[in-house]
């Protein structure tokens, strides 16, 4: 007796929908009891025929219903569910005069078909009464013992268990779901934060510099034109294979974009490539250096910086003014959660006094990422 839910175009069954099929007919193995009790029965003709017949006709119904009404997320036909629960009942009431209280045999499976075709609290109460009514109603008109009409009860308990379980793990794979879909898109949020700060930045340098040279120097306003239309055109493919997860961005491209965004914004850059760049750190150190050389580009104030780049480590430091009492905006905050995310490690200080040209009271700042 457990939940089925066939395709909602009702086209095609899945495995699942089999096996839940084969798992609520396993159950009824447990309508032996009625049948032997109606075979054997001292009633008159024809109460046991009829029992049999009721029993019959209960186990093709009650199929029926598990495989068109338990799907509790899609909801019912209350009409349909209403008429089979009646029909049920009757064909269970059918039974009573030949096998008397074996007829509460047939309580636990009208109670599958409403706590799992219903929302849990409604199914749950409506499975209990559907067993607790009838039960003490023959306890006090019968000469049962009490004890003698709990077993049922058991197997309503039983039922009531598996959807509590059902419950908790169907809420459990949606919440992992969600939690899945909401990382997703921070991270394709941060993606498109690095691609698109960076690239502005990048292009809008550019174009002050191919302003101020309009009249002076037309030949190279004309150069820095052509790079910005270059750079529009790569950082939009950047942004597209970003958001379709197509493509990461490549540390040697990023190098030579890192110095040509550094020359542009008046930044003196001094790139030391060490050998035996591990390529399984690329992707990390890429964004990485996209992240730094933006902002120093942006905020630092400096007047040279140095990349170094070896293995699966990458620095960059510059002499501008430092990060100061300043918090980590979103790109630094969003790089520091890419390196976790790819067992990495983010280091950010001060670049004083390595760095040629920083002093204390202008300590550049130095930012480290090493890849395990």
């Amino acid at each position: 007796m457990t939940s089925i839910q066939p395709e909602r175009d009702g086209s095609r069954w899945r495995p699942d929908d089999v096996a839940g099929i084969f798992y609520a007919s396993v159950w009824l193995i447990f309508l032996t009891g009625p049948v032997i009790a109606a075979w054997h029965s001292s009633a008159d003709q024809p109460w046991p025929g009829i029992a049999l017949g009721a029993t019959a006709v209960f186990v093709v119904v009650y199929l029926g219903g598990a495989i068109t009404e338990f799907d509790y997320d899609r909801g019912p036909s209350p009409l349909r569910l209403v008429v089979l629960v009646l029909l049920l009942l009757g064909l269970a009431g059918m039974t009573v005069p030949a096998v008397g209280p074996w007829a509460l045999t047939f309580t636990p499976y009208v109670g599958a078909l409403l706590i799992f075709s219903l929302p849990l609290r409604t199914g749950a109460v409506l499975c209990v009464l559907v067993w607790a009514l009838p039960t003490l109603g023959t306890y006090l008109i019968s000469e049962s013992e009490i004890w003698a009409l709990l077993g049922p009860g058991i197997g309503v308990l039983f039922v009531t268990a598996m959807r509590l379980m059902e419950h908790f793990d169907t809420r459990t794979r949606r919440a992992e779901v969600q939690l899945r879909a909401a990382r997703e898109r921070d991270s394709i949020a941060r993606d498109v934060h690095d691609v698109l700060g960076h690239s502005l930045t990048v292009l809008l340098i550019k174009a002050q510099v191919a302003r101020r040279l309009m009249e002076t120097d037309p030949g190279r306003s004309r150069t820095e034109l052509e790079d910005i239309e270059s750079l529009a055109r790569e950082s939009l493919d950047q942004v597209r294979s970003t958001v379709t997860r197509l493509k990461a961005p490549q540390l040697p491209g990023e190098l030579e974009v890192a110095r040509t965004a550094l020359e542009a914004a008046g930044v003196r850059a001094e790139i030391h490539q060490g050998e035996g760049l591990d390529t399984s750190a690329g992707s990390l150190l890429a964004w990485a250096l996209r992240e730094a050389v933006t902002n120093v580009v942006r905020h630092s104030g400096a007047s040279s910086c140095r990349i170094e780049v070896d293995g699966k480590r990458l620095r960059v430091a510059d002499d501008g003014v430092g990060l100061g009492q300043q918090a980590e905006g979103n790109g630094l905050t969003g790089l520091r959660r890419r390196a976790e995310e790819s067992q990495g490690r983010l280091l950010i200080g001060r670049a004083y006094p390595e760095m040629e040209g920083t002093s204390a009271e202008r300590p550049g700042t130095a930012v480290e990422v090493i890849q395990r």
